[in-house]
């Protein structure tokens, strides 16, 4: 990835997460975001960044969000999905800087609720929403 902001870090991920970045987690005005820049091998057949790709990024920020947010309401826990949901709402085109953000909208004990989206300046790309169970830490 071209001229990384300053603060951000690359993503660290295992198994089929390894094979999507890079991707860059840090701060700026508005909070934390996380950054990925569309390469060739993003593409789908119209050379359009693929709807797997951004479900995938989807998944990471959404994830990301709620192991912190399980990880500040007890430490040592974690979080599972327990759905996520996708709408697609334009294309992402090679070259392109996609923004993903998630925001908590709704926590209890147990469960999280987030929503995020991903974005190419103002353009909306794709919003989603998942469920996510916390998983306590075993003593």
């Amino acid at each position: 990835m071209s001229d990384v902001p300053p603060g951000f870090a690359p993503v660290q991920s295992k198994g089929f997460g390894g094979f999507t970045g890079p991707v860059y987690r840090g701060h700026d005005a508005k909070g934390e975001v996380f950054i990925f820049d569309v390469a060739a091998q993003h593409l789908n057949g119209g050379d359009r960044l693929h709807g797997g790709m951004m479900m995938t990024l989807a998944s990471m920020v959404l994830g990301e969000a709620a192991k912190s947010a399980a990880e500040k309401s007890e430490p040592g826990a974690d979080a599972r999905a327990l759905s996520l949901n996708c709408d697609f709402v334009s294309a992402g085109e090679r070259d392109e800087r996609v923004e993903c953000r998630a925001t908590i909208t709704r926590a209890t004990r147990s469960v999280l609720f987030i929503a995020g989206e991903l974005c190419v300046g103002s353009r909306i790309l794709m919003s989603a929403t998942g469920v996510y169970a916390i998983k306590r830490a075993e003593a």
